[in-house]
């Protein structure tokens, strides 16, 4: 039982056929897809040329932005710090006029 080699070109040929039929078919949509881009792109190149041009600016507030946040941040630690420190006196003078009220409640209570 042998297999005849032109059974084998044959079978070769008609599976790069469907091949060739796959690679035309990818093309063609390779190609509608592209068409479809360059189209989008010359639809909307106004508005592409213009935020290019304003891109520098965009970068520039994004830079300024991240430095007054930056500037902000070191505020609001000072702050939070001198709360705390704030907090802790008044703490401190709290527990003093509470043992002056008890010292005069035991004066003045007996």
């Amino acid at each position: 039982m042998y297999i005849d080699l032109k059974i084998i070109y044959v079978i070769v040929a008609i599976l790069a056929c469907v091949a060739l039929g796959y690679l035309i078919a990818a093309l063609r949509n390779l190609n509608k897809l592209l068409k479809n881009t360059s189209e989008l792109v010359e639809t909307n190149k106004g508005s592409l040329n213009d935020s290019i041009k304003r891109m520098p600016k965009v970068v520039e507030n994004c830079n300024h932005i991240s430095e007054n946040i930056k500037d902000v941040s070191e505020v609001v630690t000072d702050v939070t710090a001198e709360l705390i420190v704030t907090k802790e006196n008044m703490k401190s003078n709290v527990q003093v006029i509470t043992d002056i009220f008890t010292i005069l409640k035991s004066v003045l209570g007996k």
